[in-house]
């Protein structure tokens, strides 16, 4: 059996996100289902002209459909329809940071609930290479710090992987710790101050090295 010294080396890197997700979200109610219906699509009507006047700032939009459904509650042992609901989500995102705020205070002003802003980083953007050999690097001192206090030498490298590919599933080798503070819902044409804030990308990797002799100078 060959000798090998197996070590979990971590990384980090830092970098500010490439892009802010707004959750917008029109919400009506009637006694009446067409009622819901025209209240919501007119709400929905604004919010789709404010994200059209930003979209120079904006990346993707999402937009599911104008659903109607309507609302119960129960009583004396059965259920009782009390009126009508319309509602309808979006997903916003946004590239252009300097619009972000203004954007906010321009759907809350148009009647819509905001959820957000949650930022992002591509899954092409440097940082998570970045975070990756630094991961590299620290399982190579680990390795060799190990080796160095037993005395022995190190060879080359046996075998390289992300946690779980070998054994057991394990953690997940990326942990995204991009969660920044979102500011609370704005009052209807209040301009927030939506600053974004630089996010860690973490990266773990399992190294196995294998094993020479002893290192010159140590006592058999």
């Amino acid at each position: 059996m060959e000798r090998e010294i197996v070590v979990k080396g971590e990384g980090e890197a830092r970098c500010l996100p490439d892009r802010a997700v707004v959750g917008v979200t029109v919400d009506a109610q009637s006694s009446s289902r067409d009622g819901a219906y025209q209240e919501a699509a007119a709400t929905a009507k604004q919010v789709d002209d404010a994200i059209e006047s930003r979209r120079a700032a904006l990346g993707r939009v999402t937009t599911a459909a104008l659903v109607v459904q309507p609302t119960t509650r129960w009583r004396k042992g059965e259920v009782s329809n009390t009126g009508w609901r319309a509602a309808r989500t979006s997903r916003v995102e946004v590239t252009g940071f300097e619009q972000l705020g203004e954007l906010i205070a321009e759907l809350t002003a148009a009647g819509a609930d905001i959820s957000g802003p949650r930022w992002e980083i591509d899954a092409g953007n440097p940082v998570h290479r970045d975070a990756r050999r630094a991961a590299a690097e620290d399982a190579r001192r680990r390795a060799e710090d190990y080796a160095a206090a037993l005395g022995l030498g190190l060879d080359e490298v046996a075998w390289i992987t992300e946690p779980g590919l070998r054994a057991a599933p394990a953690n997940g080798s990326i942990r995204a710790l991009a969660a920044a503070g979102m500011p609370p819902s704005p009052d209807a044409n209040e301009v927030i101050d939506v600053t974004p804030e630089e996010l860690t990308v973490g990266a773990t990797v399992e190294v196995g090295f294998a094993l020479g002799g002893r290192s010159s100078g140590t006592s058999s």
